[in-house]
Order: structure tokens, then sequence, then C-alpha cells
């Protein structure tokens, strides 16, 4: 669902702030909830309008705002793949969590049996999906 991305960081739709090392960066909390049933219990239930998400780099959290207002996942790359993976993961936002999974499954069919360096990201993001977010069927 597309609810516009032009609305993203909005002063005056933005009553959630996402609070990252050096920087905020401002949602509206009906949308996000519309997409996580965690943000949802957050902005409900705990009456929370801020959620410290410090430990993942500004691209994904960026990248994971943007795919919740669009409806689409764009700008996902190597770099931030993990931690919008880990992202999509703790705030359960479901058909994120499949369009990561369609992401990875891209990046392991493009993987040239003599690049090493491939071989070696794929294996070691499957290990820290497997080990860190407990996800075996990923």
């Amino acid at each position: 669902m597309n609810f516009g991305l032009e609305y993203l960081g909005s002063p005056s739709h933005g009553n959630l702030k996402f609070l990252l090392k050096d920087e905020v960066l401002l949602a509206n909390s009906a949308i996000m909830s519309f997409n996580s049933p965690v943000i949802k219990k957050i902005t409900l239930e705990l009456y929370q309008t801020e959620i410290e998400v410090k430990e993942f780099s500004k691209s994904a959290v960026q990248c994971f705002l943007e795919a919740t207002y669009s409806g689409t996942l764009k700008d996902i790359s190597k770099l931030n793949f993990r931690d919008l993976n880990k992202i999509v993961h703790v705030f359960e936002v479901t058909w994120l969590i499949e369009k990561c999974f369609e992401y990875f499954q891209e990046l392991a069919e493009s993987v040239r049996e003599d690049n090493f360096q491939e071989q070696l990201f794929l294996f070691d993001d499957a290990m820290y999906t497997l080990d860190k977010l407990k996800k075996r069927t990923f």
C-alpha cells in the first residue's frame, strides 16, 4: 500500500521519532502501526512517541521507513541488507521479511562459483540470520 513517500519526515505528520545515533527520523505512527504490530503496540498500548534504533545504520532505517510508506522495497543493497533484515524482523513487518528473503535468494542465485567474497557474504549473512534472528527458513 502506498501512503505517500512525500509525507515521510514531515513535521506535521511525523509524530513518531526514530532515534539514530546522531539523528532523528520522523514518521507517522498510524502508517508505521499499519505495517508493524510491534510499533502498533509501542504507540497505542505503551504511548511511546520515540523508538531507539541506534543499533541500525541510517541507510537501513531510511530504507525501512521508505518501504513502509511506499509499499515497495527500494535502495536495498549488500551494505544495508543485514541491518534492514534485522529491523524488519524486530518490528515484525511480514511483507518486508518476505522481500528481504527474495533479495537474499536473488543474491544467492547470482553468486559465481569463482567469487569467494560473494560466497562469504552469503554464508556470513545466512549464519547471522540463523544464529541471531533464529530464522531457519531463511
